[in-house]
C-alpha cells in the first residue's frame, strides 16, 4: 500500500495547490492502472501470437510510463493531455481491431470523466468530450454487426468472449475504482481544507487581536472625554472608523494662550492610516508641548516639515503621506479662535447664518507647495456660536436611493436644521442621518465630525 501511495504522490508537491495536487494523483492512477491492465493483456497476445496488438500496448505502456516522467518534471498539463489523449485513441482503434464485442467503446465514456477531472481549459474540454462523444457513436454504428480487422479463430473467437467479458469487469472494476479514489481525495481535501481553516482562523485572531490592541493604544492618544469636557463646556464627538482602527483622529492639549485642538484625516484608513495618525500626533504633541509653538499656521508648518523629513529619510522612495486638518486654539474667555486649515475647511454656525471658513490648499505633508507657509487666521467669536469642524468621510459616503454622495450641501443643510438643539442630540441625528442614508452599502472612508457650542 505505501508503494502505491508512493507512485501516486509522483510529482506532488507541498508548494501546488491542493486542487493540482488532486490532478496529479488522478492522472498517476491512470498511468497505473494502465500499466497493470497492458501487461495483463500482453501474455493473451503472445499466446495468439498477435504481433499488432503486443505493439499497440506496448505503446499505451510505453505512453504512461512518458506520463510519470513529465510529471515527475513538473511539465503537468503536457502529461494530463498525454494520458486523456492516448486512452482516447487506444479506446478508439480497439473496437476498430476487434469489433464492438470487445467492449473497448465504453471506456471512452471512462475517459471523458477523467478529461473532466484533469483538464483546466474550458475549451480543450469541450473540444475532448465532443470528439469523444462522436467517436463513440461513429464506433457503434460503423462497426455495428461488423467483424474487427483482426481475423479470429475459433479458439481465438472463443477467448475473445471470455476477454470482452473480462473488459466489462475491468470497466467495472475501473469505475469503482475511480469513485472510490475521488472519495478518498475528498477526504482528504476536506481534511486539508478544515487544517487551513484552523490555521486562517487562528491567524484571523491574533492579527484581529492585535489590532484590537492598537485600537487601545490609538484611542488612548485622542483627547479624551474628560480633557474635552473640562475645556470645553458644550461639543460633541462624532467618531465612526470604517475599520477598527481609523486614519481620522481629533486631539487637544491646553496651552496658556488657549485650546488648541485638531481635527485631522491621515492618508489612508485603517492600520496605514492608523500608523500615520499616531506618526503625526507625536510631531503635534512634540510641536507644542515640547517646542511650545502655539500659533496655529506655525504649528503646521512645523509638523509637515518634520513629517516629510520622518518619511523621506535618505535613500528611501518618496512619500506624499501626511494629513489634511483643521488646526485650532480656542480662546473662549475672549471670544477668539485662531485657525490654520490644511484642505479641510469648517464651519462655524451664527445668528441661523452658516460662515465658511476656508482651508489651504495643501496637505500637511509633502506637495508641490510645502515650502509655503500655511494661513494664519483669526476669527472674534459671540456667544451662542457653533463651530463644527469634520473630515471627508461624512460627506463623500455613498447612499439614498441612488448610491449617490452624500456631500457637503447636504450636510450643511442638516447642520443649520439641528445647530439649535442640544450638542448630544445633534451627534445622535448626524450619526442616524449618516447610517439611514448608508444603508446596506459599505462605510468608503473614516467619519468625523466635532461640534463646539459657544
Amino acid at each position: 500500500m505505501k508503494s502505491i501511495n508512493r507512485v501516486l504522490n509522483i510529482g506532488v508537491c507541498s508548494i501546488n495547490p491542493e486542487m493540482l495536487n488532486r490532478k496529479i494523483r488522478v492522472n498517476n492512477l491512470i498511468s497505473i492502472v494502465t500499466i497493470i491492465t497492458m501487461v495483463g493483456y500482453i501474455p493473451v497476445a503472445l499466446f495468439f501470437k498477435e504481433v499488432g496488438i503486443i505493439i499497440l500496448n506496448t505503446l499505451f505502456i510505453g505512453s504512461a510510463f512518458l506520463s510519470f516522467y513529465l510529471i515527475s518534471r513538473k511539465h503537468y498539463n503536457s502529461a494530463f493531455y498525454i494520458a486523456s489523449t492516448y486512452g482516447l485513441i487506444y479506446f478508439s482503434f480497439g473496437p476498430i481491431f476487434y469489433g464492438l464485442p470487445s467492449n473497448l467503446h465504453f471506456f471512452i465514456i471512462i475517459m471523458c470523466l477523467i478529461a473532466i477531472a484533469l483538464f483546466e481549459s474550458s475549451i480543450a474540454l469541450i473540444i475532448y468530450i465532443a470528439s469523444s462523444v462522436i467517436i463513440f457513436f461513429t464506433l457503434i454504428i460503423q462497426l455495428k454487426n461488423k467483424p474487427g480487422l483482426i481475423n479470429f479463430t475459433e479458439e481465438m473467437k472463443n477467448a475473445q468472449d471470455v476477454i470482452s467479458i473480462v473488459n466489462l469487469f475491468i470497466l467495472f472494476f475501473i469505475t469503482v475504482l475511480f469513485f472510490t479514489f475521488f472519495r478518498r481525495e475528498n477526504i482528504i481535501f476536506q481534511k486539508a481544507i478544515l487544517k487551513q481553516k484552523d490555521i486562517i482562523e487562528e491567524k484571523q485572531k491574533e492579527i484581529l487581536d492585535s489590532i484590537n490592541y492598537a485600537k487601545r493604544i490609538q484611542f488612548s492618544l485622542l483627547a479624551s472625554e474628560n480633557l474635552l469636557n473640562k475645556n470645553l463646556q458644550d461639543h460633541f464627538v462624532l467618531f465612526k472608523p470604517k475599520d477598527v482602527v481609523s486614519g481620522d483622529f481629533y486631539w487637544a492639549t491646553p496651552t496658556p494662550e488657549g485650546f488648541v485642538f485638531i481635527t485631522a484625516d491621515c492618508t489612508g484608513h485603517g492600520v496605514p492610516g492608523a500608523f500615520m495618525s499616531l506618526l503625526n500626533i507625536s510631531k503635534l504633541s512634540q510641536a507644542i508641548n515640547e517646542n511650545k509653538i502655539t500659533r496655529p499656521d506655525l504649528i503646521l508648518n512645523n509638523i509637515r516639515t518634520e513629517i516629510i523629513n520622518a518619511l523621506n529619510t535618505e535613500g528611501s522612495e518618496e512619500s506624499k503621506d501626511g494629513m489634511d486638518a483643521v488646526l485650532c486654539k480656542l480662546d473662549v474667555k475672549n471670544l477668539k479662535l485662531q485657525y490654520a486649515a490644511a484642505n479641510n475647511a469648517f464651519y462655524i454656525i451664527r445668528n441661523n447664518e452658516l460662515l465658511i471658513c476656508k482651508a489651504d490648499k495643501m496637505p500637511v505633508g509633502k506637495g508641490h507647495d510645502d515650502s509655503i507657509s500655511f494661513t494664519f487666521n483669526e476669527i472674534a467669536l459671540e456667544k451662542g456660536d457653533v463651530i463644527y469642524t469634520f473630515t471627508d468621510g461624512y460627506a463623500d459616503q455613498f447612499g439614498g436611493a441612488k448610491s449617490k454622495k452624500f456631500k457637503y450641501k447636504q450636510l450643511e443643510d442638516i447642520l443649520m436644521s439641528i445647530c439649535a438643539l442640544p450638542m448630544k442630540e445633534q451627534s445622535s441625528i448626524l450619526n442616524q442621518k449618516f447610517e439611514n442614508w448608508k444603508g446596506q452599502l459599505e462605510q468608503v472612508d473614516d467619519v468625523l465630525i466635532i461640534g463646539i457650542k459657544i
